[in-house]
């Protein structure tokens, strides 16, 4: 069938177009010339500008080769925009060749790589119309990104997402200039998948979150297109058999269980897989209809800081030809007729299939909990309790210590409460911060240990108090779940709280799904 008919993908593009094409800085003479952080150009509210938005000039350049832009937009404007993103990155690039994203001076390794990914993307998909002098003026903008690449590092967590973008970066650098040192991109490459589980599940902080799993998918399938002979498609196709369970009967994806609580959904690297992975081609033509109904997290309800990578999947998603008819053998997990359980111990998740429902436990975060009847979702996300201070704690915290039992009928699971990190940064807070973004954070081991710290406080480093909580929870058609305290010294109030509550910081957790304002 061809491109444009029924592609779901173009028609979210179209709507979300307008509102992308708005946000970059069109007057030659201002210094931010071609920059699309808004907050920095326009509003001036902000004293650095946030580089992952030169990066749409990849999305831009796949709808322009494969004749996707809508009719009020010509190439030659399309070409001109991209011109300007490329100066754009350009003046936001600093002296050490980084870009940043949340402050001055941070030299972010994942934001660098992204853009740095981005960019020779659009390069390569716009040889025919690129002259020699304007491919060789892009790469000299690009290079001081990749050689900041092949000296930096991100030590604040191990994120599978960001070492992919990284990986694909380097060799996609290498195909298109001939320089053939490969021995960075291959480092990065490695120490993904020797991280990647046995289960199919890449690191994403201290866990599986099948969300940002779909990007790092998508990053490795371009790899996998690139390279074919790096041999990803084995661990491409235990990434998919791991993925394709945690799409859920009412069409939402992930959740609270994965370890960075994301429930967004990149389709390209599947799409791009399906011809390939049995696993992906079913995936993405359950997924395609989750976004038709708005019952998965989609492209336009991204917020900015996210909206261009989410942008760039959907436009190379929107060129892959998509068959109708999933005309595998293979069913959804999550529709499957049969009777089953499947555990993942090393994520510390149970999924039970039972003739009416199905069931998703996270045992490594205390019990959260999504129960489906039929598209009727249930979602228990953790006890939580209040000190005398004021204070609230969790049993949603990531905790692969946790104690528990399973049997055919339930699964009982202690866990302890640990302190949820809510606080707001104070103007005195931001000024101290400022300032040490500026001074001390400029020294790399300084700014990777207030990193580090900043991590430790807001996800990773968990004040666990005495206090325990054994969750039992029942499998079957009700899914009854009964919490009661093994220890608790008086210290900790249990309070009834909304099940849609986060005990973590996650910028990228809580967009829109339909499923979130029906009755």
């Amino acid at each position: 069938m061809s491109i444009k008919n029924n592609n779901i993908y173009l028609s979210k593009l179209e709507t979300v177009l307008p509102r992308l094409l708005a946000l970059y800085n069109r007057d030659q003479t201002s210094p931010t010339y071609g920059q699309g952080d808004r907050y920095r150009w326009a509003w001036k509210l902000i004293d650095f500008g946030n580089g992952t938005f030169q990066g749409a000039a990849h999305g831009l350049a796949r709808l322009l080769v494969n004749d996707l832009l809508p009719e009020y937009v010509s190439k030659t404007s399309i070409l001109a925009s991209i011109d300007a993103m490329f100066h754009g990155a350009d003046t936001l690039r600093r002296s050490n060749g980084s870009m940043e994203e949340a402050f001055p001076y941070e030299s972010s390794f994942c934001v660098t790589a992204l853009v740095a990914y981005d960019l020779l993307t659009c390069i390569e998909l716009l040889e025919a119309q690129l002259t020699t002098e304007q491919r060789a003026h892009y790469f000299e903008i690009i290079r001081p990104m990749i050689v900041f690449l092949h000296h930096a590092d991100e030590t604040h967590a191990f994120i599978s997402n960001h070492l992919a973008t990284a990986a694909v970066a380097l060799y996609k650098w290498n195909a298109l200039t001939g320089e053939q040192d490969e021995k960075r991109g291959s480092e990065i490459l490695n120490r993904i998948l020797k991280a990647q589980s046995k289960e199919g599940w890449f690191r994403e902080y201290e866990g599986a979150d099948p969300g940002y799993q779909t990007l790092c998918t998508y990053y490795l399938a371009d790899l996998h297109r690139l390279r074919p002979d790096l041999l990803l498609h084995e661990p491409l196709q235990r990434s998919l058999q791991f993925l394709w369970h945690f799409a859920h009967p009412d069409g939402s994806f992930g959740g609270f269980y994965g370890s960075r609580n994301t429930r967004f959904y990149y389709p390209a690297g599947i799409e791009y897989l399906a011809k390939e992975i049995p696993e992906a081609k079913t995936l993405a033509a359950f997924m395609r209809d989750s976004i038709i109904r708005q019952t998965t997290v989609t492209l336009d309800v991204m917020d900015e800081p996210n909206l261009i990578p989410m942008f760039n999947a959907y436009c190379w998603a929107a060129t892959i030809e998509q068959e109708i008819q999933n005309n595998t053998n293979m069913i959804l997990p999550a529709l499957s007729r049969e009777t089953w359980r499947k555990e993942f111990p090393k994520a510390g998740l149970i999924i039970v299939r039972g003739n009416k429902h199905y069931t998703v436990v996270s045992w490594h975060k205390g019990g959260v909990c999504y129960h489906f009847q039929g598209n009727k979702a249930s979602i228990n996300a953790g006890v939580v309790a209040k000190d005398k201070q004021g204070r609230y704690y969790s049993t949603q915290a990531y905790q692969d210590n946790n104690e528990i039992s399973v049997n055919d009928d339930k699964i009982i699971i202690c866990s302890h409460l640990v302190l949820m990190h809510k606080q707001l940064p104070s103007p005195l807070q931001l000024i101290i911060l400022r300032v040490l973004n500026i001074t001390l954070m400029r020294h790399k081991r300084v700014g990777n240990w207030i990193k580090n710290a900043l991590v430790r406080l807001l996800i990773t480093n968990n004040k666990v108090s005495s206090a325990i909580n054994q969750r039992t929870i029942s499998f079957g058609k009700q899914c009854e779940i009964v919490d009661e305290w093994v220890k608790n010294d008086g210290k900790l109030q249990g309070i009834p709280v909304n099940n849609h509550f986060s005990a973590i910081h996650m910028a990228s957790q809580g967009y829109w799904q339909r499923q979130d304002t029906l009755s």
